[in-house]
């Protein structure tokens, strides 16, 4: 690596560490892209509302964490995201995202103004003080619009499972019964109890703890011990199995060290068909087993139709539309077969249900790379980083190498768990940017240093986008521009057949960069 880019990257750190990149100071390369229709500026980014909030909408804020040592804010987070998929599933009340809502953390802003960001009419807030088997639980409704508070109470509860789960139902059906005094029946009278997840309160503040590192994609490793743990106090805990069989199939992508993936990914599907066993209507793990068979289709391995992958997704986001892991997965899906605007849609769709979820973002922006709206995938990327959540992982790698934004691209780079250790970034970003000329002697290095570093099988991608084949392209997003030289090579056209994604795309349509050749043979440029 050179010395500027050396001080490049130890100016970015110093800047503040975090993975933010806003790179508005030089014009983004464009070359090759096409105008962006209306529908595709709507999808590169999250439509905000200008008018007045609907009366029947609803904002759940994080609860304030009281304890005495102030290190229960998970706890007071998990209680506050309970009650607010409670309130989710009542029709006709729109309710503001997790992710959106769990922003607002700082008693300077006020509820006004809460509430006019998240477009929303109502507010609920309060506050948990968990001291030894006690908890306390305050919760109030506010009109924003006046600044009234439509209700209040008190919960002073002993600290059992099923007194949380209780707390939680009377809050939200006393926030529907005061909604519909101001409101009339637009709103259900009654709305669907909290899920009993455990009986076991030890296992279910473990899993509450567990859960937000989860969703945020941090410590995973950390977080499959607390769920481990949980699932020992309550082996019939289907929610916390279902989610450590999700870090089973991706966590080594974030860190998790993995002594075989493809065994993981086993042991995880393991995980999620017992949680069925418990729960048939647990949307994540149902999700969880298709995006296995997804990545066993990769390798190349798999006898399931994609069609009945296709349908368990879909099952999943019936029982569960905010399912936004779910969402991330079934655009994955998308992208492995190359149906491109589903992928777009579904994507658009995760962000609008879960604005952290950085894999949405970074997974948006490839796609409409792969389309050809560069312009497109350069406001996603700069939403992501202005927001905090671009990842660093091989697909922003790739997607920031099409963008020709060098210097993002070594933050980045420099930042991801997959290339920890390796000291050629600079050479990198010139081999991505160039798969066409001989990179042998650099991808030699790259893989004795990913085999030596027990890398994820998703790092070794960035083998294929420098010309060497060898393996399957494990982070399926094959419709890149850095991927060319890549879906032109005979073993792209052996992976495929493999994947059985030819036979797939004979019933359903070839993706754009592909066509059939004859009745048994095909072509990607």
């Amino acid at each position: 690596m050179s010395g500027t880019e050396v001080m490049i990257i130890a100016l970015l750190l110093a800047v503040g560490g975090a993975v933010v990149w806003r790179d508005r100071s030089t014009d983004h390369a464009s070359s090759g892209s096409v105008a962006n229709s209306p529908a595709e500026e709507e999808s590169s980014e999250v439509a905000t509302s200008t008018g007045p909030p609907p009366a029947a909408s609803i904002a759940v804020l994080p609860f304030t964490d009281l304890s005495a040592e102030k290190d229960q804010q998970y706890f007071s987070d998990g209680i506050a995201e309970e009650i607010l998929n409670v309130l989710v599933r009542i029709e006709g009340l729109k309710v503001a995202s997790r992710t959106s809502a769990f922003q607002f953390r700082s008693p300077a802003t006020g509820i006004p103004a809460i509430a006019r960001e998240l477009g929303v009419r109502h507010v609920l807030e309060g506050s948990v003080r968990k001291a030894g088997n006690r908890v306390r639980i305050d919760a109030q409704l506010i009109d924003a619009s006046t600044d009234e508070h439509l209700w209040a109470e008190t919960f002073d509860r002993t600290l059992t499972a099923e007194d949380l789960f209780a707390i939680q139902d009377e809050i939200a059906a006393a926030t529907v019964s005061a909604l519909r005094t101001k409101l009339g029946d637009a709103l259900a009278a009654t709305p669907p109890a909290a899920p009993v997840r455990t009986t076991k309160v030890e296992a279910y503040e473990l899993f509450l703890e567990a859960r937000a590192l989860f969703q945020a994609r941090r410590d995973l490793g950390t977080a499959d011990e607390l769920l481990s743990r949980a699932i020992e106090i309550d082996p019939k805990f289907a929610d916390a199995l279902a989610i450590r069989a999700a870090i089973h199939q991706f966590g080594g992508e974030y860190g998790v060290r993995f002594d075989d993936e493809r065994a993981a990914r086993a042991t995880g599907r393991a995980l999620a068909e017992k949680a069925l066993a418990i729960d048939g209507t647990n949307s994540l793990a149902i999700a969880v087993v298709a995006l296995s068979h997804i990545f066993d289709h990769v390798e190349g391995i798999s006898n399931v139709p994609l069609e009945k992958i296709f349908a368990n997704f879909q099952r999943a986001l019936e029982l569960n539309p905010a399912d936004s892991n779910a969402l991330a997965w079934l655009g994955v899906a998308y992208s492995f077969v190359g149906s491109h605007e589903k992928a777009v849609m579904t994507y658009t769709r995760c962000i609008e249900t879960d604005p952290t979820l950085a894999a949405c973002r970074s997974n948006l922006a490839a796609m409409q790379l792969s389309l050809g709206r560069v312009d497109a995938a350069n406001k996603i990327i700069d939403a992501a980083a202005d927001s905090g959540v671009l990842t660093a992982n091989p697909i922003t790698l790739f997607t920031l190498v099409d963008l020709k934004r060098r210097d993002a691209f070594l933050f980045q780079a420099f930042n991801s768990p997959l290339l920890r250790g390796w000291r050629k970034f600079g050479a990198l970003y010139d081999a991505l940017s160039s798969p066409g000329q001989d990179h042998r002697a650099l991808a030699a290095e790259l893989e004795a240093f990913l085999d030596e570093s027990g890398a994820s099988a998703r790092a070794y991608g960035l083998l294929n986008a420098i010309g060497d084949y060898e393996r399957p392209l494990q982070g399926v997003f094959y419709w890149l521009p850095a991927m060319r030289a890549y879906r032109r090579s005979p073993e792209f056209k052996a992976h495929m057949t493999a994947s059985g994604l030819p036979d797939y795309w004979r019933k359903h349509g070839f993706p754009p960069q592909c066509k059939p050749v004859g009745s048994k043979d095909f072509k990607c440029e």
